[in-house]
């Protein structure tokens, strides 16, 4: 499913997509579909996971009286006015799909302005975390830790849970890595 595009990048792994609106495209995403944790590609092959959001509103603190307040009363009253609120989420680019398996790694193209990302359906979300002998793999660990910013550990977690309910065949393995993540929250709290 379509979600949104491209509208700039902070790094050549962290990249912003604005949320299509209504009437941008037929099918308007919900919420759900550009949650955090949710995985998306772009550009191809490319595969990045939503790791933040933002809400753009330049009417907030806009409190002066108003000829219209209703959406549909606007489009009457000034129809040349643009919608200027917007929807973003930070996506931080893991790696790339080839065929049933991920490469994780940093990507060695620039994704470019208005290509569209789409959520990354379970299938696909499955083959990327797979090698090429078919075990499950996790190598963008590290990059998520150190760029996914406070709250890596939870998407981590997240992800883990994810791929817990997908591949029951590596639970065991999966419990594992879930375990040390876990521990090392623990370690971070004590310190803090």
């Amino acid at each position: 499913m379509r979600i949104g595009k491209i509208v700039s990048s902070r790094s050549h792994l962290d990249y912003v997509c604005q949320i299509y609106h209504p009437g941008e495209i037929p099918d308007v995403p919900s919420p759900a579909s550009y949650a955090f944790g949710r995985f998306v590609r772009l550009s191809g092959d490319a595969v990045g996971i939503v790791y933040d959001s933002q809400l753009q509103n330049p009417d907030f603190g806009n409190f002066g009286p108003r000829l219209s307040n209703s959406p549909q009363e606007i489009r009457v009253f000034t129809p040349d006015l643009i919608d200027e609120q917007a929807t973003l989420v930070s996506l931080l680019l893991l790696g790339r799909l080839s065929g049933a398996h991920g490469i994780h790694e940093v990507p060695g193209e620039v994704i470019p302005v208005h290509s569209e990302v789409e959520t990354l359906p379970d299938e696909a979300f499955v083959a990327f975390h797979r090698d090429e002998a078919g075990r499950i793999q996790l190598r963008y660990l590290p990059l998520v830790q150190a760029h996914g910013g406070p709250a890596s550990l939870s998407l981590l977690l997240a992800v883990l849970d994810r791929l817990n309910s997908l591949c029951p065949e590596d639970r065991a393995r999966l419990g594992v890595l879930r375990n040390a993540l876990n521990w090392q929250r623990t370690i971070q709290a004590v310190k803090a």
